[in-house]
This record gives structure tokens, sequence and C-alpha cells, in this order.
């Protein structure tokens, strides 16, 4: 029993451990929710499903593309997930003025399909509406407070079962 003892109160303090992580990472994840809330008008939304997703990717990203292209291509993924795209410039691409065409544009989805998923290439304005900016700017301070630093970055809504 004495060698039991120590071999219990190791493995209630691993799972004590596990637990504090487990709940650690929902307050991570609803903190991040709770900064990109305020945002999620400015996300473009791909998919009809009920779970959302929130994604920062950069247009020029070769991984992005490889995203976006991925949710075109399966029609079953737009049936589950509701996608809320944000642009979040890598400053290797200098992407910035891409970004702001696409958003600028009428129909942003579809512009960015053609230029993400299809390869398309568009000219970009360099002259950019403050409120095109202003959106950029919110985006960018989010997703640094986040401290996203890849691309894509996904954040995935839990069920509330």
């Amino acid at each position: 029993m004495k060698i039991l003892l120590p071999a219990i109160h190791s493995m209630i303090l691993l799972l004590c451990a596990v637990i504090m992580q487990v709940h650690a990472s929902e307050d991570t994840q609803k903190e991040k929710i709770a900064l990109i809330q305020p945002i999620e008008q400015h996300a473009i939304i791909y998919g009809e499903g009920e779970r959302k997703i929130y994604v920062f990717v950069d247009p020029k990203c070769p991984h992005s593309r490889d995203f976006i292209t991925m949710i075109n291509e399966n029609a079953k993924m737009r049936g589950i997930y509701r996608y809320y795209i944000f642009f979040y410039e890598l400053k290797r691409f200098h992407s910035h003025n891409l970004i702001a065409t696409l958003y600028a544009s009428s129909s942003p989805l579809q512009r960015t399909l053609e230029v993400m998923v299809g390869g398309k290439e568009i000219v970009t304005d360099t002259r950019i509406e403050p409120k095109i900016e202003a959106k950029i700017d919110d985006i960018a301070r989010v997703a640094d407070t986040i401290g996203i630093s890849k691309r894509p970055y996904l954040i995935i809504l839990k069920e509330n079962k």
C-alpha cells in the first residue's frame, strides 16, 4: 500500500494538470472568440453550415490558397461549416493592396475565389478607401493580439451541447 500511495498521488497531480490545461485552453478559446466577434462583420463568409470557423489567410500565401481551394472543392465541408474568412497580410508577400482590392470588390467572395482558387491576376488599386484601410487595421489589431503568425490560422468554435 505504501508503494501505491506515491503513484496514486502522482496520477492525481497529473490528472489535475491535464484538467487545468484543458480548462485553460477553453478559456483561451473564449478570449480569442471575444476578440474576433467585434470584427465578424468584416469577414467574407463562405459556406452554409451551422458551425463557425474563423480563418485568417493571406491571399498570396500558397498554404492559404490550398486551404481555400480545399473548401471550394468540398461542398460537404461548406455544408457543415460556415467559414469567416479574414485577410491578414504576411509581410513577405506584400499583399496589402491585393487585400484592399478584394475587400473593396462588389463581390468579395467571388473575387477571392477567382484569385486564390483560380489563380487570376487582378489589378490592385494603390488608392485605398479609408473604410477599407480601417477594416484591414481592425483585423490586423485582433490578429496581433491573438498572436497569429501563420496562415491559414483557424479557430473552430466548439459546439455547445
